[in-house]
């Protein structure tokens, strides 16, 4: 379970949930799902409480928080307010996940370059010419641009995590038919195409490539590689949230299990009170940042 703290405009409230995956059924039989694991507790989720980072930045101003600020336009809109109320901004400090994924990698001595899109188009047309390489089908058409914004949607739902790919398989296959084939053909066009395409590549396939990275990179040095590129922030926030890519969560999972450092998510109002609850089966998966593929 998980401590939250959930402020939805000016109410507060504390929430004790118990985790685990809600149960997929299939005619009313309950599927296996992962195990839970344990999860950090010094969490706040902040719903439509836009004053909540201006408030830390002026009553802490000792203190050094990170930003994760994913969208440049919420980074240059909380800028623009802190000079407005004159808010002491030292102590903060602006990235976006990509920006972050890199100073960890940099930290510990490991490859950030990243392939960019017209590359990875140029790739997937040599994919679909391979006659030993199968990827299209009736369910998925041979178009370079539509094979990868189909991988890039499944990368921002699941990560390529192997629980994430697992529970989306087994819901695409609960659908009725044909609707269940179509599905599954294309889940596996999308992880095809993610698999054919780091074959290839000598550089990581995306930017969110290295975000994974760096949360793997932050376990398996148990904090150390975080603490050597950002020895000096206190607090890590999200912020701008309408939705949260599963690379993201998955960094602030890997920070929140191997540092000593708070966290806070900010939603964005409207959306805010769904993705909220959604939080906890988010953060619940073993291994933040590990892929379905051999890395």
């Amino acid at each position: 379970m998980i401590a939250l703290t959930v402020r939805d405009g000016d109410s507060v409230r504390n929430e004790l949930v118990h985790l685990g995956h809600a149960s997929a059924t299939v005619d009313d039989v309950p599927m296996d799902q992962p195990p839970q694991t344990e999860l950090p507790k010094n969490l706040t989720l902040h719903v439509g409480n836009d004053d909540a980072l201006l408030e830390r930045a002026d009553s802490s101003p000792q203190l050094t928080e990170l930003v994760l600020a994913p969208v440049k336009l919420h980074r240059r809109n909380i800028q623009r307010r802190l000079r407005e109320s004159q808010t002491p901004k030292d102590g903060l400090q602006f990235a976006d996940p990509p920006e972050v994924g890199k100073r960890v990698l940099d930290a510990a001595d490991l490859p950030t370059r990243t392939t960019d899109r017209i590359d990875r188009l140029s790739m997937i047309r040599s994919v679909l010419s391979d006659e030993d390489v199968s990827i299209t089908t009736s369910a998925v058409r041979s178009d370079p641009q539509t094979l990868e914004q189909t991988r890039t949607e499944l990368e921002a739902v699941t990560g390529f995590h192997p629980e994430r790919v697992e529970i989306l398989e087994g819901f695409a296959s609960s659908l009725p038919a044909p609707i269940d084939a179509d599905a599954t053909e294309i889940l596996s066009a999308a992880t095809d195409v993610e698999r054919a395409l780091r074959k290839r590549a000598s550089k990581s396939i995306s930017d969110v490539e290295i975000v994974r990275r760096a949360a793997r990179e932050i376990l398996a040095t148990n904090g150390r590689a975080w603490q050597e590129a950002f020895p000096e922030v206190d607090s890590v926030s999200l912020v701008g949230v309408s939705s949260i890519p599963a690379a993201h969560i998955d960094l602030l999972h890997a920070v929140l299990n191997s540092v000593s450092v708070s966290a806070h998510i900010h939603f964005r109002r409207g959306t805010g009170s769904y993705l909220s609850r959604r939080v906890p089966q988010l953060l619940d998966v073993a291994e933040p940042g590990a892929v379905v593929f051999e890395s």
